[in-house]
């Protein structure tokens, strides 16, 4: 996007003699200026619709000029009126293309987003009765704050109980979760995009221009993030059972500043999956099921995958795990030589998706944890 800044009216500037130039011309000719182009714009949006009026015109001028015969005038029209339906269908083919395009990408990203949600089900809910505990100590919060205290009491009360029951049907419990959010950060810019504004973020950095560095940095993430509340059932229960005790001791204030204490202790864990890998696993599969004969379509999506763990690469989503994208990589090389030769690549594929498995295995366990 460009961004025209006109200046003050006032404004006076010099040109090449020293001489003043009054900044309101100058912005007058750009003004005429750009409403030419606008014109030109127009004229060329509606060429198509023109064609067959600008053939006539043209034939009109050659038959009044003695010099040029008839049937050339008639067969450079025609040229010149096929030559125009040519370009008009190529652009209506290349826009049907972007659409599909972006159609294909589309569901692509749905398909995949599905995928790993569903590998994120295994992750069971909290019991009512923890539920239900934690909503009762935090009415007892606010019972203490509004100075109704037998309120308080008999929340925390429901609240022991209940936290009670639970561990006693089971004392190992730990982390229990709560809710989960699950946030989506999408970037499509292909590799070279990204190594420019890495490059250009790079110069502003070294010109102690962070802060534009960081707004060109900022929107390179392509990720979706699964983030899920924890509450610790060997500490919280304990600081609503001291809450209580200090009620009833006539503590009011000690007893709602050590339920502010245990609303501190829920921890937050965020995992992060990489946009990029998922794209390129979908790839491989699909890939691997497309007939051996159309060996082409099968490249041209193996070549698609590697350009995915190039992005992650350049995204900064490897990080330890960077030998692992380096080996699948290879792997898929070595999947597209054996296309080019026996095209004998079976074992191959089920190879690299296992590979594939595993490292989102390992990328699922980088958890990032944070009291809140």
């Amino acid at each position: 996007m460009f961004i025209l800044r006109y200046p003050n009216d006032a404004m006076i500037a010099s040109n090449k003699n020293g001489k003043e130039v009054d900044m309101k011309k100058r912005i007058g000719i750009s003004i005429a200026v750009a409403g030419v182009l606008l014109i030109g714009s127009i004229s060329a949006l509606n060429a198509e619709n023109t064609t067959k009026e600008s053939v006539a015109k043209k034939e009109a001028q050659v038959v009044i000029n003695s010099s040029a015969p008839k049937s050339e005038t008639a067969a450079k029209a025609k040229v010149q009126e096929a030559n125009s339906k040519e370009k008009s269908e190529a652009k209506t083919k290349a826009g049907n293309l972007e659409a599909n395009t972006k159609a294909a990408r589309a569901a692509r990203l749905q398909r995949v987003f599905a995928s790993e949600a569903s590998a994120h089900k295994g992750i069971q809910k909290a019991p009512k009765e923890i539920m239900e505990a934690i909503d009762m100590s935090i009415k007892a919060a606010q019972a203490i704050k509004a100075g109704k205290v037998d309120d308080a009491a008999k929340n925390l009360e429901i609240a022991s109980k209940d936290f009670k029951k639970v561990l006693k049907a089971d004392p190992s419990l730990d982390l229990v979760p709560l809710a989960m959010q699950i946030n989506i950060k999408t970037f499509a810019g292909d590799s070279k995009i990204i190594e420019e504004a890495i490059e250009r973020a790079g110069k502003l950095l070294k010109e102690k221009r962070t802060q534009d560095a960081r707004d060109i940095v900022l929107p390179l993430q392509d990720e979706m993030d699964f983030i899920t509340q924890y509450i610790p059932m060997k500490i919280y229960p304990i600081a609503t059972k001291k809450a209580q005790e200090a009620l009833k001791a006539g503590k009011k204030d000690e007893a709602l500043a050590i339920l502010i204490q245990g609303f501190a202790t829920f921890i937050t864990v965020k995992e992060v999956t990489p946009i990029p890998l998922m794209l390129a696993a979908d790839m491989v599969n699909e890939a691997s099921k497309i007939d051996k004969n159309k060996k082409d379509d099968a490249l041209k999506l193996l070549e698609m995958a590697k350009e995915q763990l190039k992005r992650a690469e350049l995204l900064g989503y490897t990080g330890k795990h960077s030998q692992a994208y380096a080996s699948l990589k290879k792997q898929i090389d070595a999947i597209e030589d054996e296309i080019k030769g026996k095209n004998m690549v079976e074992k191959l594929y089920e190879k690299l998706k296992g590979s594939f498995e595993s490292l989102f295995k390992d990328v699922r366990e980088d958890r990032v944890q944070q009291k809140n």
